[in-house]
């Protein structure tokens, strides 16, 4: 009897454990489980259907600051809603489906009129998110998040978002150049010094002259249209009227001085790591800068509310440097100041102008 007592104890006992653990296990899977962001299948033109999306809030948030639109009124260029967050929730829903089923998706949708053929030649880089278990799996940067009172699922996307941004700008990249005028600008000024002139067709010289009477002749004519050129644009007639002289005057080629013609889609870059983690700790000061961190009730951990140590922790997560960022600390028990010193090295410069091939825009 005494043995069967001891045998029902020891179930009960057990039972309790097991039944312990399974709620402590809930409990964590509760905290860190990210819900799931629905197919919305909207067009980047119609991104503001997705501003009831609970989970892109965060993403709004960035993307209205970094990646607005912009719309033309009766007093200027005025910034309204970004597109980037219908361009993210599209590139999140086909990020493991097979080119197959991405071209069904954009017919579907209406993006895409051609064939599977001409869809298969297109460019595409992958959203990237291994990083997930990662970015689950650290304690240190759950502990901050849930210090700060942020939705750990919002807060994922957004992670995402600002990652896939920074990739977008930074991997096999359109080179920026120079605009239409500031080149005529530069050949106006070594023309006004030349004393020769060659002209080439492909790799063959088909002309040159040291005539100076010839030479004075073309330099005259291309003032005349630099200085026609000045007087319209600074004049005081409305748009519309400056267009139409300018195409009369066949200078068609300098109406628009549009980032369009800046963009070189044949020679492509890749950023340097340091610029990717610049531009990824200035979108993310920008979320946290007005975020205050709490006191988590019960916690019997330090809890880091540094915000350059939360950047930090998240530059680790998405591996764009190793554990040393992820160390609030030293083996010497010094403050990690990595990215501190790394961002000062950049205060008097500007970040480099470039373009996002999915998100279609110039950063």
């Amino acid at each position: 009897m005494e043995n069967i007592k001891k045998v029902h104890n020891l179930q009960t006992f057990l039972l309790f454990c097991n039944i312990t653990n399974n709620e402590c296990t809930m409990s964590e899977e509760k905290l860190y489980q990210i819900k799931e962001l629905p197919d919305l299948k909207v067009n980047w033109t119609e991104s503001c259907k997705c501003l009831n999306e609970p989970l892109l809030e965060y993403v709004w948030e960035v993307a209205n600051q970094f990646l607005p639109d912009y719309e033309e009124t009766d007093t200027g260029m005025i910034p309204v809603e970004s597109f980037a967050p219908a361009i993210f929730a599209n590139r999140y829903a086909e990020r493991n489906l097979s080119v197959e089923e991405k071209y069904e998706r954009s017919k579907e949708m209406k993006t895409f009129k051609g064939t599977l053929e001409e869809y298969k030649k297109r460019e595409y880089r992958k959203l990237d998110d291994s990083f997930k278990e990662k970015f689950l799996t650290n304690e240190d940067l759950q502990n901050t998040i849930e210090a700060y009172k942020l939705d750990v699922s919002k807060f994922w996307y957004l992670l995402l978002f600002v990652y896939d941004f920074i990739e977008d700008i930074g991997t096999n990249a359109p080179i920026m150049g120079k605009s239409v005028l500031e080149d005529f600008a530069t050949f106006l000024t070594n023309l006004c010094d030349a004393s020769s002139i060659t002209l080439k067709q492909g790799n063959r010289k088909s002309y040159y002259t040291e005539r100076e009477d010839l030479i004075n002749i073309i330099q005259i004519a291309v003032h005349h249209f630099s200085e026609t050129y000045g007087k319209i644009v600074n004049g005081e007639q409305d748009r519309e009227t400056k267009i139409k002289q300018l195409k009369e005057l066949g200078l068609k080629g300098f109406i628009d001085n549009s980032l369009l013609s800046q963009m070189n889609f044949k020679d492509k870059f890749s950023l340097d790591i340091s610029y990717k983690k610049w531009k990824f700790t200035d979108m993310f000061l920008f979320f946290i800068e007005k975020r205050k961190a709490a006191i988590i009730p019960n916690k019997k951990v330090k809890v880091s509310k540094d915000k350059m140590m939360f950047v930090s922790r998240l530059i680790y997560t998405v591996g764009y440097d190793g554990k040393r960022y992820n160390e609030e600390y030293d083996s010497e028990g010094n403050k990690n100041r990595m990215l501190s010193n790394l961002l000062r090295r950049y205060k008097n410069e500007k970040f480099p102008l470039v373009i996002a091939n999915n998100y279609m825009v110039v950063s």
